[in-house]
């Protein structure tokens, strides 16, 4: 249904949003973080887009670009507490603990 949406209104926000979402959910990485990336060029002040995006990256494994959107998303928005987690996550894949521990103890801090 989102993609019916895109053919009428090709940069409609919440169905690239959300089209990327579903995508991610079924396991295709590539063509979520195309959605978020579209997305983000329609409206780029949506720090749950980056946040999104991140996750997508991740789930990839690809950790620094992951990280970028999660950073980008926490400078939108820095009272996220998952922003911090989920950039947490990613940097104890890359075995970046002092840094991962932060932003766990930032994550805890705004949201026990």
């Amino acid at each position: 249904m989102y993609t019916k949406a895109l053919e009428i209104y090709p940069i409609h926000f919440k169905a690239l949003f959300n089209r990327g979402f579903a995508y991610d959910k079924l396991g295709h990485f590539e063509l979520a973080i195309q959605n978020y990336s579209a997305a983000i060029e329609v409206d780029p002040n949506n720090a749950f887009t980056y946040y999104n995006k991140g996750i997508s990256l991740d789930r990839m494994g690809n950790f620094d670009q992951a990280i970028e959107c999660f950073t980008t998303a926490i400078s939108m928005e820095d009272t996220k507490a998952d922003f911090y987690h989920n950039r947490g996550f990613a940097l104890r894949k890359k075995k970046e603990y002092e840094l991962a521990i932060a932003d766990y103890s930032k994550a805890i801090e705004l949201d026990n």
